[in-house]
């Protein structure tokens, strides 16, 4: 068979990453003013994110002898052609999927949004639903037929999942700009799953159980980005990569024993993390570290089912990462269920009082498939599921109103971006990254 890929380039001129919030993707938006819209501006120059699914099922399907390909937003004649869900471009891959289908090809949809809502891709002629390499190894085999809906659950054991197939994709087009300055860039993998219990988080609807992959696995695959693709920087797309200490130490000092020069970044809860650890992944080549702050309410934390982490080790370890070379990414959300106004302010002041690198201001967002949205759905107000952006109010909240929580996510970018103490200190990063890369 011949299997095509196609990346669809969204209708909207936003800085629109599909592959973030667990597959949902984001709709980067400041606000209105000025000032906001150069932020807006700077965000949109940088990222740009394989989709990494793609590349597991292309490994898949050459495996088994069936000739692979990528497109972006074009129809190339094929048996099977893949497209990839999103709650923010849904209406564009709607269209999309009417011209794939004119062209004679089966049209397969992956990704959560397909997985959770599979009635709204129902021209589609089969989804994939979870984790969709073991669907697609069956597919592959002549076991399942292309067609309805499929879910053949997770994979136990990750070692067995081959190595992402990258080269029918633009590798060299790809980077993770500003946070890494480093090309050719790729994600990876080394785990999937979380054991925390935040329901909000839109991860865990498809990778719900936490697995770990071998590090010697791990370090396999980054020996072959390295030699196969040349790539000098790479993001490991774990929702908790430092969960289990072993597993990280294990990475670290294979990479320090490979000596590939790789600079990388990860996503963790900063509570899994230590001084000894931190030291031992910046050696191996770690430059960036992306943590989940949230808030600064432990109670607000709490009554969103999420595991508060203790503010003073939490200035400690960042101060720590700073002192070393290690730039931080710190995310927040505004709108949480027992949020109000001050509560949002002192998150704020707390942000600027951390100075990270980067901060990302984010928008509550109920993601159909999560119990947040599940206790939520009956105060939904947003009937377009692309609003669903992790940018704009989507519920009526009982202590604050929309224009209230879209004042105050300005506000704190704005805020964030333009003081003199942050200017100053990302430019002395920006310098300590030139002279000591």
């Amino acid at each position: 068979m011949k299997i095509n890929f196609i990346e669809i380039t969204p209708k909207e001129k936003y800085c629109l990453v599909k592959d973030f919030m667990g597959g949902f993707g984001w709709r980067f938006s400041v606000g209105k003013s000025f000032s906001a819209k150069m932020i807006e501006i700077v965000k949109r120059q940088g990222e740009k994110m394989p989709y990494i699914s793609f590349a597991y099922l292309a490994a898949i399907f050459a495996g088994e002898g069936h000739e692979v390909n990528y497109s972006q937003d074009e129809v190339l004649p094929a048996d099977i052609t893949f497209i990839a869900s999103s709650i923010v471009d849904y209406k564009n891959e709607l269209e999309w999927i009417e011209k794939i289908k004119k062209s004679g090809s089966i049209v397969g949809v992956i990704g959560p949004f397909a997985t959770v809502k599979p009635e709204i891709y129902k021209e589609a002629d089969f989804i994939i639903a979870g984790e969709p390499e073991k669907a697609a190894l069956k597919i592959a085999r002549g076991e399942t037929k292309p067609e309805g809906y499929i879910n053949e659950g997770i994979i136990e054991n990750l070692d067995k999942i081959p190595f992402p197939k990258w080269d029918i994709f633009p590798v060299k087009n790809y980077s993770y700009l500003p946070a890494l300055r480093q090309k050719p860039f790729l994600p990876i993998l080394s785990s999937r799953g979380c054991p925390y219990p935040c329901n909000y988080c839109p991860y865990k609807v498809i990778f719900n159980k936490h697995r770990n992959r071998s590090p010697e696995n791990v370090l396999a695959e980054i020996k072959e980005l390295s030699d196969k693709y040349g790539i000098k920087a790479m993001l490991f797309r774990d929702p908790i990569f430092s969960l289990k200490r072993d597993h990280v130490q294990r990475i670290a000092s294979g990479l320090i024993k490979l000596n590939l020069g790789i600079r990388w970044a990860c996503e963790t809860r900063i509570d899994h993390l230590d001084e000894d650890l931190l030291l031992s992944m910046y050696k191996s080549g770690m430059r960036v570290l992306n943590i989940g702050v949230e808030s600064v309410d432990h109670g607000v934390l709490q009554k969103a089912t999420r595991i508060p982490v203790q503010k003073e080790r939490e200035k400690q370890l960042i101060q720590y990462c700073d002192r070393i070379g290690i730039r931080v990414t710190a995310f927040y959300v505004f709108g949480l269920p027992d949020d109000t106004e001050e509560t949002i302010k002192n998150t704020i002041n707390y942000a600027k009082e951390l100075n990270t690198h980067v901060a990302q201001f984010f928008v509550s967002t109920p993601f159909p498939g999560t119990g947040f949205y599940e206790d939520n759905k009956r105060d939904i107000i947003e009937k377009d599921w692309q609003s669903f952006d992790s940018y704009t109010p989507v519920l009526k909240h009982k202590n604050l109103t929309r224009e209230q929580i879209l004042n105050l996510k300005e506000k704190a970018f704005v805020g964030y971006y333009y003081r003199p103490r942050y200017l100053w200190k990302f430019a002395y990063r920006v310098i300590r990254d030139i002279i000591c890369p």
